[in-house]
């Protein structure tokens, strides 16, 4: 595989993105032939980011030992919901890495996110002192000394921190995200932000965030922005209305051609699972924090009706990482779509896509 199309899909796979059907053959095809740990990492978490996590783990399983390989297999053992095992890997790499500082690092973050602040703070110091000029390590330390006057201990790590050890397990664009966000003012456009047009599309959110730039939506709900999986901010020191009408065309433009497949899925004890079988509930799953808004495209709504029927149909966005729909005269796959559990950045409320692509909130 060329070095720079390697390089491409190793940035997209990084960033939690799922490759397209295309990519991903290419990425197997060039695995097979070619083989090495590169290749073989990238597809394992290529996999991974595309729901395949039991091919994921058997990809990357059967690479060898590296400290490389131990943060993959960690990572897409977090995606499977399998974080105790993902600790462990981490933990038996150090053993055999013990002046490892990143090792020790990503398991910090694992320990916070299951909520174990002590021993995030054992492993930080253990990295602190093997590096006492790593600036992350630094980082990671005043941010859990912040935490204990500013609220919840990852969303102090979170915030601001763009790379490092917690986007391992929080790709920007992926299940999760972090705080970091790009800005949009009204100075003449720069390539950074060209780049940020070709990228951005539109998100539904329940309010509008401190500084979150963002119009209003539908069904009383915002519309904000976001490039490559990062929310933009209104600039603290300028105002940008001139400019928003076409940042919102430009958005929505974007969205219109990326629509996602509908995939079908059963609901397990509160959790999104797909399923071999179509059984009435339907997700889009594209994992970038606009699957809600897709929902309003007319090429989204063509494949739903390709895919599910016509509507009109239920909606769930309680989750971030995805938005749910249920053809509303289904009522045991309205019903399953209600037992979901809730996500802790998902939008509260039912919802109706009706056939001329409005979003209605019902109430009860």
């Amino acid at each position: 595989m060329d070095a720079r199309v390697l390089q491409r899909l190793r940035r997209k796979v990084g960033r939690g993105e799922r490759l397209s059907e295309a990519e991903l053959q290419r990425l197997r095809t060039a695995a097979d032939i070619e083989g090495g740990a590169t290749l073989g990492i990238t597809l394992g978490l290529a996999l991974s980011n595309a729901g395949a996590d039991a091919e994921a783990l058997s990809v990357l399983g059967a690479l060898g030992e590296s400290t490389d390989l131990a943060h993959a297999r960690a990572r897409a053992l977090v995606w499977a919901e399998r974080t105790a095992e993902a600790e462990r890997v981490l933990a038996e790499a150090v053993f055999a890495h013990p002046r490892d500082v990143e090792l020790r690092k990503s398991l910090a973050v694992l320990a916070l996110r299951r909520g174990d602040r002590s021993a995030a703070e054992r492993w930080l110091l253990d990295a602190r002192s093997l590096a006492p000029e790593d600036q992350e390590t630094r980082d990671l330390v005043e941010g859990l000394t912040a935490a204990e006057t500013a609220g919840s201990t990852l969303e102090v790590l979170l915030e601001g921190r763009h790379r490092g050890a917690w986007t391992r397990f929080w790709p920007l664009t992926a299940r999760e995200h972090g705080g970091l966000r790009a800005t949009w003012t009204d100075s003449e456009a720069d390539p950074s932000e060209q780049e940020i047009l070709s990228q951005v599309v539109p998100l539904l959110a329940a309010t509008a965030g401190a500084e979150m730039l963002a119009r209003e939506g539908p069904a009383g709900l915002v519309i904000g922005y976001a490039a490559d999986g990062v929310p933009l901010r209104v600039h603290r020191e300028r105002s940008q209305p001139r400019r928003l009408e076409t940042l919102d065309a430009v958005a929505w433009r974007n969205l219109e051609s990326r629509s996602g497949q509908p995939r079908a899925v059963i609901v397990d004890r509160g959790r999104p699972r797909l399923s071999p079988e179509p059984l009435g509930l339907w997700a889009l799953c594209e994992a970038d924090g606009s699957d809600g808004a897709r929902l309003l495209t007319r090429s989204q709504r063509d494949r739903l009706f390709q895919d599910v029927g016509p509507g009109p149909y239920r909606v769930s966005l309680v989750r971030r990482e995805l938005a749910l729909v249920a053809p509303l005269l289904d009522p045991a796959a309205v019903s399953s779509l209600d037992s979901l559990e809730p996500g802790p950045d998902g939008i509260p409320g039912r919802f109706v896509l009706m056939a001329d692509g409005s979003l209605q909130r019902t109430a009860g």
